[in-house]
């Protein structure tokens, strides 16, 4: 699959998602939807227009669509940075292999003190 070049505005991610979403085969579109978590389904979901979130509620099964419906509205009150909106619409185009690598975006916990060399007695 082709690299998506990196969104700059909402409207951007909308038609990255719905492209992304509708050259999927229902199959696998509803594997990967089932198994994403809501909150990242919820912040995609709220970038596309009503007609197009129905569509995509009727592929899945209806107490996750129920929990997606839910947490959308969550979303609407919580202050989540554009940042954060956009790695988590980056991770979602991610589990379709179109999202770009973006540098820095991965924690590795650091190690907890340096290792010691032993050394020998005698």
């Amino acid at each position: 699959m082709r690299d998506l070049p990196a969104p700059r505005y909402p409207g951007d991610f909308s038609a990255a998602i719905w492209v992304c979403v509708s050259r999927a085969d229902k199959t696998t579109l509803q594997n990967v939807l089932m198994r994403m978590p809501d909150k990242v389904c919820a912040v995609a979901f709220a970038t596309l227009t009503e007609e197009r979130r129905q569509l995509l509620y009727a592929l899945i099964a209806g107490p996750k669509a129920a929990r997606i419906v839910e947490e959308i509205r969550l979303e609407s009150r919580r202050r989540t940075s554009a940042l954060v909106r956009g790695r988590i619409l980056r991770s979602f185009l991610s589990y379709f292999g179109r999202a770009r690598n973006a540098g820095g975006t991965i924690y590795i916990r650091p190690r907890r003190g340096t290792p010691r060399i032993r050394r020998r007695a005698g």
